[in-house]
């Protein structure tokens, strides 16, 4: 009998050693309210298969961190934990199979954009970690075969999936040497300083908690082409479409504007929406509409390089909602491309000049002290389902990377399950920035919408640089 106890006392402790609590942020990811996955498809030049995939899965994905390794568990208080199990890791990779058709490129790439939407909506099994594999053996526009991986958003942001990538992958030229990654620093807004920017620092900070605050409560975005402002709009079918742009081309349009190449892509946004409610009726003047930011706030750390980074703490959910208007014109008004960029600027320099995303750690765990974690995720669902659209971003290193031996074509991500009809996401790699769309399928067009991204960024170089320049 004591031999019993000896033995239930010492796996009952074994048990509790495997045991994490999960931190605050993934207990807001992983909740009945919100349920975010994050997605990053890999197109490799040469074909990758699942028993190749197996073994990096094995050996150099799933050493990385405990999480993979891990399931969301309740312990007996009732507090939700990350609990080590033993993983097959078959059981994590898919291998789809996609319908006979005329086999050209531009098929396969629309069903692997079809793919991707169907298992989108597919909720992650919670009796297993939370992460797929899927394995493409098809071609696509930008490669011979696509690798898929599927995280819930309570594993990490993606600053925490772009850290994978960084210790998965290699230099495609020599794997021997390090990954390096563009400028990622961020310093506080800079220029001559007088009282008037202390002053307006400190109006643009309160402008900005409060904005916030009424966006996670009362106010709401209007309806749009862009917002249908559905109740449970993050069940309903996506369609997801992208387009590559050049980053020599987005560094001209900088060069002529001044600003940044954030300002740049912020710019092609607003001038898409604006351009995709022309093209559908809808006069965007005198509207409602802002788009949310998701700003990781590791980037005020500013590394320096990816050494630096992994030897931080890259795991978790470290990132501030950034609310940014939409300029709202008339549709019969003749606008010049350049204003959503010069607009964009003068947005984006006035919230550089707010300590809103300084402060937003300190504000989340207030509202957790009073509201707790129900609290901070219903306001959290709030700010995204009020507003019109999501814009995330992520930046890859500057040399071509390849999985395996297997060169990298391209790299983009999107996230599934937020509350609104309309998220986009930016990658830059390699000299390549890839804008997609997420777009709430039987709401708005998507194909319509992917021509006025191609449309916006070419009227908008054309405008700076002069028709015809090539980089």
């Amino acid at each position: 009998m004591a031999f019993n106890q000896s033995n239930q006392t010492q796996k009952l402790e074994e048990d509790t050693a495997l045991m994490i609590p999960l931190s605050p942020a993934s207990q807001t990811f992983s909740s009945p309210i919100i349920s975010f996955n994050t997605f990053c498809v890999v197109e490799l030049e040469t074909l990758l298969d699942e028993f190749e995939t197996t073994e990096i899965i094995r050996n150099l994905f799933l050493p990385l961190n405990a999480r993979f390794s891990s399931i969301i568990h309740f312990n007996e208080k009732g507090v939700p934990c990350w609990k080590k199990v033993d993983v097959r890791v078959e059981d994590h990779i898919i291998v789809p199979t996609f319908p006979k058709g005329l086999s050209t490129i531009e098929y396969y790439n629309e069903c692997l954009q079809e793919y991707l939407a169907k298992i989108a909506a597919e909720p992650l099994s919670s009796n297993r970690p939370l992460w797929e594999v899927h394995v493409v053996k098809y071609p696509t526009l930008y490669g011979k075969g696509s690798v898929v991986f599927k995280f819930s958003h309570a594993l990490g942001d993606g600053y925490s999936m772009v850290s994978v990538l960084f210790t998965v992958f290699k230099r495609a030229d020599d794997p021997s040497r390090p990954l390096t990654l563009p400028d990622m620093s961020l310093s506080p807004y800079g220029g001559k300083k007088s009282l008037w920017t202390y002053v307006s620092k400190c109006i643009n900070t309160i402008s900005d908690i409060a904005s916030s605050a009424l966006k996670g409560s009362i106010l709401e975005d209007s309806k749009s082409a862009i917002r249908s402002g559905k109740l449970g709009v993050e069940f309903e079918p996506i369609a997801i479409s992208s387009i590559n742009i050049s980053m020599d081309r987005v560094k001209q349009v900088k060069l002529k504007l001044g600003g940044t190449i954030n300002d740049v892509i912020t710019g092609v946004i607003y001038y898409t929406i604006h351009l995709y409610m022309v093209k559908k009726g809808d006069i965007s003047a005198e509207k409602s509409m802002n788009l949310v930011m998701a700003f990781n706030t590791r980037m005020l750390q500013g590394y320096k390089s990816i050494e630096e980074m992994l030897r931080a703490n890259v795991w978790g959910n470290h990132v501030a909602l950034l609310l940014v208007p939409i300029p709202c014109i008339s549709g019969e008004q003749k606008v010049d491309p350049l204003y959503f960029v010069t607009k964009a600027k003068e947005i984006m320099d006035k919230k550089k000049n707010s300590m809103f995303t300084y402060l937003s750690d300190s504000m989340n765990k207030l509202l957790r002290a009073t509201k707790g974690i129900k609290g901070v995720t219903e306001f959290l669902y709030a700010n995204l389902r009020n507003s019109s659209t999501t814009v995330t971003s992520l930046i890859g290193p500057k040399e071509k990377m390849a999985l395996a031996g297997h060169p990298v074509g391209s790299i983009n991500f999107f996230m599934s399950g937020v509350p609104q009809s309309l998220v986009l996401s930016a990658m830059s790699l390699t000299g390549q920035l890839r804008l997609t769309a997420t777009v709430e399928k039987n709401f708005i067009d998507s194909k319509v919408f992917n021509s006025c991204m191609k449309e916006a960024f070419e009227n908008i170089f054309d405008a700076a640089c002069g028709a015809g320049t090539t980089s």
